[in-house]
């Protein structure tokens, strides 16, 4: 082999051969020249708010005269610490070329790299559209939608309670509205315990479908389910309150729609999910290493 003088602060190494396979005879092995690049990248996308390094290692065959590196295919997939060598091994031949590398053939080579990580390197994240959240670095899908069910359910949160409030002032209206001038008075003092309780609970049916609604559980299964109604309860309601009773059910199936509405519209939000790639720019490559690397191969 002919070397001309390296590039400088270009390493040379080499890669070793288990002892094993150097005591075959039937195989004869040879060095064959590669380039070996360690890089540091750097991911950054201030949307979603990720700075991600990772460390790359790439290889390719050195190219022979002018001819372009070639970065699609790597020279060697994978390899250890353990095999890196600072000296050739004696039992493998030595490449019968010529090495010449030049600083700035090394330069051209390392342009096309970065313009190979560039087109190659990509982070993929998921992305909610309409509410702008984007998924963690290595966030799965699932815990990410759990996420953004979370954060609905915070800024849902508020506009319930709104909602619950207003109704619950209309039931105190009611529950303030005496009984009718031709109630006997006999009849007075049961009706209205009666009468309290069918607010009450309507209240706390108001109180689960507006407020305690598992939306978590709606996002998985599919729909929403109906609370009962009083008429369902077994209760048999007096005439007196029947009009009373007609109201209450009216204005729990107001509130209950307007709520099933908003959470119809916050699960359809917190569902969008797509993907979101953030690719490489220039200034996020640093290469921390340049190597001649030597290759064993089979000849």
């Amino acid at each position: 082999m002919s070397k001309a003088p390296l590039a400088s602060g270009l390493a040379e190494l080499w890669l070793g051969v288990e002892d094993a396979l150097l005591r075959d005879g039937a195989v004869v092995w040879r060095y064959r020249p590669a380039l070996l690049f360690e890089c540091l990248l750097e991911f950054r996308d201030p949307r979603a708010e990720l700075v991600h390094s990772e460390d790359r290692r790439y290889t390719t065959w050195l190219p022979q005269d002018e001819a372009a590196a070639d970065w699609s295919v790597s020279a060697v997939e994978d390899f250890t610490p353990e095999q890196v060598r600072t000296a050739p091994q004696p039992e493998i031949r030595p490449y019968e070329g010529t090495v010449a590398l030049t600083e700035a053939r090394l330069e051209e080579i390392e342009s096309d790299l970065i313009a190979h990580v560039i087109r190659s390197e990509r982070v993929t994240l998921y992305r909610n559209p309409t509410l702008r959240l984007y998924s963690r670095w290595n966030e799965s899908r699932e815990a990410f939608l759990e996420r953004v069910l979370e954060q609905v359910r915070e800024r849902l949160h508020p506009t319930l309670r709104e909602l619950m409030q207003e109704f619950q002032l209309q039931l105190e209206q009611l529950r303030q509205k005496p009984l009718p001038m031709e109630v006997p008075d006999e009849l007075r003092a049961g009706l209205e315990v009666v009468r309290r309780r069918m607010i009450s609970r309507v209240e706390a049916r108001l109180q689960r479908t507006v407020l305690d609604h598992p939306l978590g559980t709606t996002l998985r299964a599919d729909g929403f389910e109906e609370e009962p109604s009083a008429a369902s309860s077994g209760t048999d309601v007096p005439e007196e309150l029947q009009p009373l009773a007609q109201e209450l059910e009216r204005l729990y199936e107001v509130a209950a729609a307007r709520a099933r509405a908003l959470l119809q519209e916050a699960l359809e939000q917190a569902r969008e999910c797509e993907a979101y790639t953030v690719a490489l720019h220039p200034t996020g490559i640093r290469v921390v290493r340049r190597a001649l690397l030597w290759v064993p191969v089979p000849e």
